[in-house]
């Protein structure tokens, strides 16, 4: 045993001495010992928790019979919605949608503002704006490789940035003494 260790339960020994006198120093209330005693001597009342706890768990037991009795054996998916049936004609012919729309002019509605034009403009037909199509990446097909060769002599060395922070700062809490004899 080390002496920090005696020390603290002298000083418990005193603490506990010290509560155990005040408490004898003070009377109990008028007539506590009549009502100890008098609980203390009778008889154990027998409560009626048991027959509760036995119909609790007979109706969770009935609850979980019915509602396992009412689930359906097999559930069937939904059928999905039929699609809207189409009305094709048989003397229609198909329609070529490239020639009706480089056929196809705008019209312009007659309109009466000063300045602007009232005839149509006849818009150029759109080629490819990307050019032909390529079987490889195009970011990495590179026509002159000379281009990209860099002799590492020519780079600047990289340089590393110190990080810096503040630190921070937390102001100790300081609590008000505690006042004697006062709440």
């Amino acid at each position: 045993m080390s002496n920090q260790t005696s020390l603290n339960d002298v000083r418990l020994d005193r603490a506990i001495d010290r509560a155990v006198r005040e408490l004898m120093q003070i009377d109990p209330a008028p007539g506590m010992r009549r009502r100890v005693l008098s609980r203390i001597n009778a008889p154990v009342e027998r409560h009626a928790i048991p027959a509760v706890r036995y119909a609790f768990a007979a109706a969770a037991l009935v609850v979980l019979v019915v509602s396992i009795s009412l689930i359906p054996g097999q559930v069937e998916p939904p059928t999905p919605p039929k699609a809207p049936s189409m009305i094709v004609s048989a003397g229609a012919p198909p329609i070529d949608l490239e020639a009706v729309l480089a056929t196809a002019t705008v019209t312009v509605p007659p309109v009466s503002i000063p300045g602007i034009s009232k005839e149509p403009i006849p818009m150029p037909r759109t080629t490819n704006v990307f050019g032909p199509r390529r079987d490889g990446v195009s970011a990495t097909a590179v026509r002159d490789p000379a281009v990209i060769r860099v002799a590492p002599e020519t780079l600047a060395p990289l340089t590393i940035v110190p990080l810096s922070a503040r630190p921070i700062v937390i102001e100790p809490l300081v609590l008000g003494t505690p006042q004697k004899g006062g709440h």
